[in-house]
């Protein structure tokens, strides 16, 4: 089930999914959890499979209709699933965005060149954000 995992930032798996999501850097998730528990602006939703939450997306919603994609992650035993997927696209259905944004390494950029979106960037730069993904939603 899809839902609004603000309430439940306490959590363990909520932290364990952020750090994931911030490359395995603790300090980083932690950090991630503090914006989320005070910034109206980003929103954390998840998907629960039997009570425990074992995936999360992390996201700003922009005034041009634009999703920037702060945080996705799915616990590694819950992987090749379809959970990032599949948050992805009920996030689409029911956000209706225009377009979502993310900045992602290596790893990232190749799910999200799988589940549609443009990838730009090189393995050959420096820093965790070297590729931006956008996908584009057609209005029909």
């Amino acid at each position: 089930m899809f839902k609004n995992v603000k309430t439940s930032l306490e959590r363990e798996e909520v932290l364990e999914l952020l750090t994931y999501a911030m490359l395995d850097r603790p300090e980083r998730g932690e950090e991630a959890l503090r914006i989320y528990q005070t910034s109206d602006d980003w929103k954390l939703f998840g998907v629960e499979d039997e009570g425990l939450i074992v995936g999360i997306v992390g996201f700003e919603e922009q005034e041009d209709g634009t999703i920037v994609l702060h945080h996705l992650a799915v616990l590694p035993e819950n992987r090749h699933r379809g959970y990032g997927r599949g948050m992805l696209l009920t996030l689409i259905k029911e956000r209706n965005p225009k377009r979502l944004t993310t900045a992602t390494d290596a790893e990232g950029a190749d799910f999200f060149r799988n589940v549609g979106f443009a990838v730009y960037g090189s393995e050959d730069l420096p820093g965790d954000g070297q590729f931006h993904c956008i996908y584009e939603i057609d209005e029909e």
